[in-house]
């Protein structure tokens, strides 16, 4: 049995209106964590996740200076041989890279307490990428560097 056009009622988006909306896809959380030797780690998952390639290991580390204390890391890809550059090792089943003596001056007890940071794609401009590791743990304001933008 064919059904003329006529007879069939056509819905209107508006009459779906009202309708609980379809929940957007969730955003994964990449959780990077501090060892108690001094290692920032990034488990496969996350190395997948934000399709960091070991092939090009190497990191510049750098930090915002403010008065209450370190909040986030900056990771900016550089190449072998830049002398500010970190490596990122592996370390069984994921990556690390070394940092005791970075996190030891910027006031994190990684041997006494649990950091953790969120890791987030960040675009420092001018073509620059990286990755932003934000704690919600802030450490102890550490020297006298400049925190003049605070």
């Amino acid at each position: 049995m064919k059904v003329k056009a006529n007879k069939i009622r056509f819905f209107s988006p508006q009459e779906n209106e009202g309708q609980a909306p379809k929940a957007a896809p969730k955003k994964s959380t990449f959780i990077t964590t501090v060892t108690k030797t001094g290692r920032l780690t990034f488990p496969q998952k996350l190395m997948e996740g934000l399709e960091i390639d070991p092939s090009k290991p190497y990191y510049k580390v750098g930090t915002v200076n403010r008065r209450k204390g370190v909040k986030a890391l900056y990771l900016v890809p550089t190449q072998e041989g830049d002398p500010e550059a970190f490596e990122l090792s592996k370390t069984g089943r994921g990556y690390s890279i070394q940092l005791k003596g970075i996190l030891q001056k910027i006031g994190l007890d990684f041997q006494n307490q649990e950091y953790s940071f969120t890791v987030e794609p960040y675009e420092f401009g001018e073509g620059v990428s990286g990755f932003e590791l934000v704690s919600d743990q802030a450490t102890p304001r550490q020297g006298t560097e400049d925190d003049s933008d605070e």
